[in-house]
């Protein structure tokens, strides 16, 4: 590390093949507007145009990796970047929490791999290395928490390394039937089987189902389709939707394989290292002092299959984007068993869940609040179009929501609970999707007490907790529906 007028110089290079990958992630954006600039260009300028654009990313590319430059200061991570403008960064090693390693299967032929550091501020990764050797990798991570760990007083708590790490205690490992059942569960396609079936009926109607099927229709003795009557149309109708919905699963199933295929959570230290990928192999960090929140969800079709899937709140990081998770959300376990799950939860809060919880219900008047705001919308949603369609007869659809209402009401309310134990606050939210949150009471920064009208009129408040490194894409765990002296009490508890 050399200094110039007391300004650190990195002289550390990227890997010689880093450029082929910077080139790769600039075309994404030169060919689209090349092809669209030529597609309106008269063919004399094409040349001129097109060529120009081309050469960009190989330039851009050959010049990044010359500029880029990384080094170890005495207090911070020392980065050097820049075409034109050039900029010179020191990220203290004191505030990096995360090394991870992201490698598709470029990098895997060619033996190196992306490097993202990650602070305690949160919002993504402070930097991007793009690309390292292995080995590179690896003595960034151990020079780095090395250093850190010196410098906040402590001695390594083992091998930090952001390439092949070193064995731990594995916790946890998915086995490719586990994947399918975790493809099985997801719900994501929804959403696209929603559209599919939106697009299938404004293209598809009678005319299109008696040119597709004619020939078949006139061997069957059948003129029209019309003459199927309605069950067969109902038929076909219900053909459709287990055919998509069938498409649907089987993505998600592959999807799920390809992502989390040799899925290995480790023990290192005080730190859990997850490895998975098929094609993209990725290493994530998660360090257990600053894990702040545990979540386990159990969907109708995770208790189902007997499984939960375990997400972590982290002080920082960027969360998992395609796994639709913002702020410092990481998946800890996609699919598990309960059992698995209890364990990875000790784990993941260590000396925090040795005492039994005494769980407490919601105020005695939950029930009665939540069926009337449910037939309240129940009748909003169906008086008109029953007025309008069926006259006074509609009057009986309000009514036909009774039942509903009080049922949901009054599974709310058994199912949602809270306890309090001397280290944790628990939170077990919802019936259908049921939801439980484990926080760590040392780890509470913020206690906030709120009444709306209706929380007045019910004589009830609302209790929220938030944790380090919160923020408006995090999540923070609100226990409504308490009787307002609980609360007091709770958030008073929670403050001392």
């Amino acid at each position: 590390m050399r200094y110039e007028g007391g300004q650190p110089l990195p002289e550390k290079r990227l890997h010689p093949l880093s450029w082929v990958f910077q080139l790769v992630g600039s075309l994404g954006a030169v060919i689209p507007i090349g092809v669209a600039v030529a597609l309106g260009a008269e063919r004399g300028g094409l040349f001129w145009v097109v060529v120009p654009l081309l050469l960009l990313g190989p330039l851009g590319a050959l010049w990044h990796q010359w500029v880029y430059r990384y080094d170890f200061a005495d207090d911070g991570l020392v980065i050097r970047d820049g075409l034109i403008f050039r900029n010179l960064r020191q990220i203290d090693y004191r505030r990096i929490e995360n090394i991870d390693t992201q490698r598709n299967l470029l990098h895997r032929l060619l033996g190196v791999a992306d490097v993202k550091v990650e602070t305690s501020s949160g919002g993504g990764a402070e930097a991007t290395i793009r690309v390292l050797s292995l080995d590179d990798a690896r003595t960034l991570s151990d020079t780095v928490f090395a250093r850190r760990d010196a410098l906040k007083g402590a001695t390594s708590t083992g091998d930090h390394g952001a390439g092949e790490p070193a064995e731990g205690t594995t916790l946890l490992t998915l086995p490719p039937g586990e994947l399918v059942m975790l493809g099985l569960i997801d719900n994501r396609n929804l959403l696209w089987v929603g559209a599919v079936l939106g697009a299938f009926m404004q293209v598809v109607n009678v005319e299109t189902l008696q040119r597709l099927l004619g020939p078949v229709l006139r061997d069957a003795g059948v003129a029209w389709l019309d003459q199927l009557g309605l069950a067969v149309a109902v038929l076909l109708a219900l053909a459709t939707l287990v055919a998509v919905l069938a498409v649907g699963k089987i993505l998600s199933v592959v999807a799920a394989l390809v992502k989390y295929y040799g899925y290995r959570l480790d023990e290192q230290g005080s730190d859990l290292r997850v490895r998975h990928g098929l094609f993209t192999r990725v290493s994530v960090t998660l360090r257990v002092p600053r894990i702040q929140v545990v979540h386990q969800l159990a969907t109708p079709l995770h208790r189902l299959f007997r499984r939960v899937a375990l997400q972590v709140d982290q002080a920082g990081g960027g969360g998992d984007p395609e796994a639709g998770q913002s702020g410092g959300a990481r998946p800890l376990a996609p699919i598990c068993t309960p059992a698995q799950a209890e364990a990875l939860i000790a784990r993941a809060l260590p000396g925090m869940t040795g005492h039994q919880p005494e769980w407490q219900s919601l105020s005695s008047r939950t029930r009665h609040r939540l069926a009337r705001l449910w037939l309240r919308c129940w009748t909003a949603l169906t008086l008109p179009p029953g007025l309008w369609w069926l006259g006074v007869h509609g009057l009986w659809l309000p009514l036909a929501g009774v039942p509903l209402a009080l049922i949901h009401g009054h599974l709310y309310a058994k199912y949602t609970r809270w306890a309090l134990t001397p280290d944790l606050l628990l939170f077990h939210r919802g019936w259908l999707w049921r939801r439980l949150a484990v926080v760590p009471r040392n780890r509470i920064q913020a206690i906030r007490l709120t009444r709306s009208p209706f929380d007045r009129r019910y004589r009830m408040s609302e209790l929220e907790v938030d944790t380090a490194g919160g923020g408006l894409g995090k999540r923070r765990v609100r226990l409504p529906y308490l009787d307002r002296r609980v609360a007091a009490r709770l958030g008073s508890a929670l403050y001392h």
